[in-house]
């Protein structure tokens, strides 16, 4: 299907720039694809971004989805089309998963084999950043002559519980294989260069935030009169930070307070016990935690716009300090205050008190106070979440970034020439 459609835009374009006759391919895996988790709200921002630009943008999904919310195996989303290289459904037994990824791992090579003869104006761009598909994509890119745009918006041997491949990775083939690095952290733009000094001295690296199409979850403004309720919103599959709201969120309810939290996000059943079990270890009911699931886009927006605050917990770790959530761009959209650790680059336009309710790093204590602050004075976090709003679509809305992420592009493909 891409293949064709780059075929088909190849012999449409008359006289077109050097972005118009470009076009990315996007590969990713194990995320799925449109929908459920911030991973594929990156890629689709980002592939929004490059088409306001006139560039042309598709997707390769190398794997099943972990989300039952993506049923359907091809299709255009948002004006992105897609394609997965397997089935969509993720079997159960293990037999079962290990042969629909083999046939993925086939499919993504003769996919790739078939865009060959068009390499001279396509680009990869590489949305794995670990594992036996980030070096075998790299590995069969270089084989076939793509240049290849590495994602970064994680650093993973910062976690703990990181491989031996994928840190041995990341001290050379990561670099090597790659003609661009796309990063979401100046921590992260300074490790790789660092790293590809010795390795790829020529590679080039672009530092784009979180962004996000800020105009779609701000459609009802700040001063829009829409009715909040007296809940908080967490949304993601992050079990540590779970458990750290409901510490937090239980700190809020012990001093009187008549509210919710509502977690948004596909759970599994032993997780959502998990979840339920540990509230009522820290003195909660049951009833205090809702538990949604995922949601459509419609939903999604209604659950941020009708929140009293949206929750993303940082740490002072690693992982927090070179990180930029996905998710922060649109919370601060929706003209709600949001609560947040403050640590990393969100510290460079996000202030305490002014657009933004920032506690320390992992201080539930402390994040507790700004939870209760938005409920004690209502007015007060209408303002912090207005201002929030006006700084997210400065910052990260995705059409502010467009330009120079396409010349970023153009110039990663013009290597190759």
């Amino acid at each position: 299907m891409i293949a064709e459609q780059i075929r088909a835009d190849e012999e449409g374009t008359v006289a077109a720039s050097s972005a118009q006759a470009a076009h990315v391919v996007c590969i990713c895996g194990g995320y799925g694809y449109p929908l459920g988790n911030a991973s594929a709200a990156r890629i689709t921002t980002v592939g929004k971004a490059l088409k306001r630009s006139g560039m042309n943008f598709s997707l390769l999904h190398c794997g099943p989805s972990p989300d039952s919310v993506n049923t359907k195996r091809s299709g255009v989303y948002q004006g992105i089309p897609f394609e997965y290289t397997a089935s969509v459904k993720r079997p159960k037994n293990l037999p079962a998963r290990l042969l629909v990824y083999t046939r993925a791992l086939i499919g993504l090579t003769l996919r790739l084999a078939r865009l060959r003869p068009l390499r001279h104006r396509t680009l990869v761009y590489l949305y794995v950043g670990d594992g036996i598909l980030n070096f075998y994509t790299g590995l069969l890119c270089r084989l076939l002559g793509f240049r290849l745009v590495q994602e970064l918006c994680e650093w993973a041997p910062g976690d703990s519980n990181c491989s031996a491949f994928t840190r041995w990775l990341y001290r050379k083939p990561i670099f090597k294989l790659a003609t661009g690095a796309l990063v979401i952290s100046k921590a992260i733009e300074d490790r790789v260069k660092e790293r590809s000094a010795e390795v790829n001295p020529g590679l080039l690296i672009l530092r784009l935030p979180s962004i996000v199409d800020a105009k779609r979850f701000a459609t009802s403004s700040a001063d829009d009169g829409v009715q909040t309720a007296n809940h908080f919103v967490y949304c993601g599959t992050w079990l540590k930070d779970v458990f750290f709201i409901v510490r937090a969120f239980a700190m809020v309810r012990s001093q009187g307070y008549d509210c919710k939290l509502r977690i948004v996000g596909g759970w599994t059943e032993s997780r959502k016990s998990a979840i339920l079990k540990y509230a009522v270890e820290n003195n909660l009911s049951a009833d205090d935690i809702v538990m949604t699931g995922c949601v459509d886009e419609r939903g999604l927006e209604a659950c941020y716009r009708t929140a009293a605050a949206l929750l993303t917990p940082l740490w002072d770790d690693d992982r927090s300090k070179t990180r930029l959530p996905n998710k922060l761009g649109e919370y601060l959209a929706s003209g709600r205050p949001v609560v947040a650790g403050k640590v990393g680059d969100l510290t460079e336009f996000l202030i305490d008190d002014v657009n933004a309710c920032l506690a320390e790093p992992g201080d539930e204590r402390d994040f507790a106070d700004r939870m209760v602050s938005v409920l004690r004075d209502p007015t007060r976090a209408h303002q912090i979440g207005a201002a929030g709003q006006q700084a997210s679509l400065t910052h990260l809305d995705y059409r502010a970034h467009s330009s120079r992420l396409s010349k970023f592009f153009v110039e990663c493909l013009e290597q190759s020439r």
